[in-house]
């Protein structure tokens, strides 16, 4: 014995949002609509500014009251951080140009990483194909033969002879 309760299958009563002076969102503001909204956003941009003076002016405080030592361990922090983005650069470069793939591609920050990440670019991309170099009329005999009177009269005509 189940007893199902069902809501009564009323829909919501649609509402049309007004602005304060009575225009609805699809109609123009008017000019009082646009000096409020433009009131607004000066008084926004008023309000950031001040909000961004007064962070930066607690951060000074802050820092001031901070001890030497607190300020040398932030700096230590600082450059550990920068030492670790150095050597993760310069790991992902030494792999990049081991591999032969661009470092832009490469993942991972450690070495093995990086190098598995570079070994699954190359099997994307496939075994390189040995270049083959190309001599154009490789095999063939010249034009002109090196003591042949084809050679004088070229020169001639390079040279402006009659």
């Amino acid at each position: 014995m189940s007893t199902e309760i069902t809501a009564p299958a009323e829909s919501a009563p649609e509402t049309t949002i007004q602005n304060p002076d009575g225009a609805t969102p699809q109609e123009p503001l008017g000019e009082a609509g646009l000096a409020a909204l433009k009131s607004e956003r000066e008084a926004r941009k008023a309000a950031e500014k001040s909000a961004a003076d007064a962070l930066a002016r607690v951060k000074a405080f802050e820092d001031a009251q901070k001890t030497e030592s607190e300020r040398q361990a932030e700096r230590l922090a600082e450059i550990e951080r920068e030492n670790a983005e150095l050597k993760t650069a310069k790991t992902r470069a030494e792999v990049a140009a081991a591999k032969g793939v661009p470092a832009a591609l490469l993942s991972g920050s450690t070495q093995e990483e990086l190098e598995a990440s570079a070994d699954a670019l190359i099997a994307f991309r496939g075994e390189p194909q040995q270049q083959r170099l190309h001599v154009p009329r490789e095999g063939s005999a010249p034009e002109l033969a090196l003591n042949g009177d084809g050679i004088e009269q070229s020169l001639k005509n390079a040279l402006g002879i009659q």
